[in-house]
């Protein structure tokens, strides 16, 4: 798998956040709005609420643009708070909702807006993590707060054309895509959280030394997410999925015969399990 992924190069690990449901909402949220930073709060207080929702993650970020865009201004908290009230109204957070409203008023009630914007360009990233965690009464690992700085990060690489500067070996979350993909590619024999992150981080620690630069997780899991959803969309048949994959693959940006490589990779185990050569 190490390999796998090595092979597709750097550029080519990059190129898959570009197809993150989250990498098309931020341009466009930037090209709307002028206050970068207002952006960025926004985009990182609404993934805390990217769990257990009425339809998909591309659902979810098509309609925190439109919400946005409706509001018509975005330059101050009191702009990021009225937004992510009325998001919270939409149908893709109607799952959970007292639970979600919860975590929000303690999010936003808990001083992290106005410390974001007076200091995460000043700060070391991680800290912006540990922040983050705190506020909302959370650990460092679980999937919301990884997932709301993996949306900072990706916000900043298109603010910049670099991403932050993390630790690599911070976590990912494992949700159902991560386990699908984990099972498939026959990395693991467990679901188990500490088990799967176990294994990719190998995967990781391999594909870094192969490319001679320090990959995070962060990378590995917009891969993994990705093919998740592809894999399962075709009900986790193999032929299928490995004609899917190939055709995102080659969406991404991916050359032949590096992505059929890792077509071939992620789905291992289905091939193992069906009996297909």
């Amino acid at each position: 798998m190490s390999e796998a992924i090595a092979d597709i190069g750097y550029e080519g690990i990059v190129a898959f956040d570009q197809f993150e449901p989250e990498y098309n909402a931020i341009k466009g949220l930037y090209r709307e709005f002028e206050d970068i930073d207002s952006v960025q709060l926004l985009v990182t207080c609404a993934t805390t609420q990217e769990f257990q929702l009425n339809g998909d993650a591309q659902a979810f970020w098509r309609t925190l643009t439109e919400v946005s865009i409706k509001h018509d201004s975005l330059n101050s908290i009191t702009d990021v708070e009225a937004i992510l009230w009325k998001f919270m109204e939409e149908s893709v957070n109607a799952r959970m909702k007292s639970i979600k409203n919860t975590r929000l008023e303690k999010l936003l009630n808990s001083g992290f807006p106005e410390w974001f914007l007076a200091n995460h360009r000043d700060v070391e990233p991680f800290e912006v993590w540990e922040q983050l965690a705190n506020d909302i009464e959370n650990k460092k690992q679980k999937k919301t707060v990884v997932l709301s700085m993996k949306v900072y990060d990706i916000a900043h690489l298109i603010d910049t054309g670099e991403y932050h500067e993390f630790p690599y070996d911070i976590p990912i979350p494992c949700d159902l895509q991560i386990e699908r993909v984990s099972e498939t590619s026959g990395i693991v024999d467990s679901t188990e959280a500490d088990v799967v992150m176990a294994a990719w981080m190998e995967v990781m620690e391999g594909v870094s030394g192969k490319v001679g630069h320090p990959i995070s997780l962060l990378r590995i899991d917009s891969i993994i997410w990705q093919a998740g959803q592809v894999i399962g969309n075709t009900g986790e048949d193999l032929k299928e999925s490995r004609q899917a994959l190939d055709a995102h693959f080659q969406e991404v940006g991916l050359e032949a015969p590096e992505r059929t490589t890792l077509a071939n990779e992620l789905t291992a185990s289905l091939e193992h399990h069906q009996g297909v050569s």
